[in-house]
């Protein structure tokens, strides 16, 4: 939600430059073009490209066409100067999950190869081309279930789902993500009738964590504070070529030991 409300300001405030007496030549567009080389051999539903760089608190990113093809546009202020960047790319299984473990990734797991992102010089002028990028991570669904201690529906309630927080630990236990879910991946990701959701991962191998707070009464959650539940065991992801659909029950015992349904 956080991310969503900066992103809103920065437009803003890019508006207000555009349109301030004097300001319009502070603030010009400026282009990253190429083509990414996509592996059709996996079930992909879209592909993103993702530009980061020093100077620019919002990661621009766009789909790509059918053919791979990509124009990533963002505003500088001086287009004589060269910088360097990364540009990720990430191919989904699905549209509407939320993505976590999401690019320019935590500091962490740029130290890993795969999550490293491409390395590139943005050249002076409005536009620069970085021909053929490879597809650097393959996202798979995961379907996570919410149940309470009946392993009923739990949240069942858009606002139900406003106090989750969701973390995720590498395979050394480190954490590599930690957020809330905003009211449009909410509205997106979410069956209330399952109390299910929709997440995306990369392949690799993940501990998810869910924290519940401010859950419904007479269900067993405690509501006071926010209280992590660990979602049992590490969830192995495989590639998108044979999806796995995971579906993950939290829920809190008597003796507050977990379990899958």
């Amino acid at each position: 939600m956080a991310n969503v409300q900066k992103k809103l300001m920065i437009c803003v405030v890019i508006g207000l430059l555009i349109f301030l007496p004097g300001s319009v030549a502070q603030v010009q567009k400026r282009s990253v073009c190429g083509r990414v080389v996509l592996n059709t051999s996996n079930a992909i539903a879209k592909t993103e490209v993702i530009l980061d760089y020093a100077g620019i608190e919002l990661n621009p990113g766009v789909i790509t066409d059918r053919d791979g093809t990509f124009c990533i546009e963002n505003f500088v202020g001086d287009l004589t100067q060269s910088t360097t960047a990364r540009l990720y790319v990430a191919s989904f299984c699905r549209p509407d999950d939320v993505i976590l473990v999401a690019a320019p990734f935590w500091p962490v797991l740029r130290k890993e190869r795969l999550f490293a992102g491409k390395d590139i010089v943005i050249n002076p002028g409005d536009i620069t081309r970085v021909g053929e990028v490879n597809v650097q991570l393959v996202y798979v669904h995961i379907s996570l279930r919410i149940l309470d201690r009946q392993h009923r529906p739990l949240l069942t309630r858009l606002t139900d789902w406003s106090p989750v927080w969701i973390r995720v630990r590498s395979q050394n236990g480190v954490t590599v993500h930690e957020s809330g879910l905003s009211a449009v991946e909410i509205e997106r990701a979410v069956d209330l009738k399952e109390s299910r959701i929709n997440l995306a991962l990369p392949k690799g191998r993940w501990t998810l964590e869910i924290a519940l707070a401010g859950v419904p009464p007479l269900t067993g959650a405690i509501r006071s504070t926010v209280r992590w539940l660990r979602v049992p065991g590490k969830l192995k992801i495989e590639s998108c070529a044979k999806p796995v659909d995971v579906a993950v029950s939290v829920s809190r015992t008597t003796k507050s030991r977990l379990r899958k349904s």
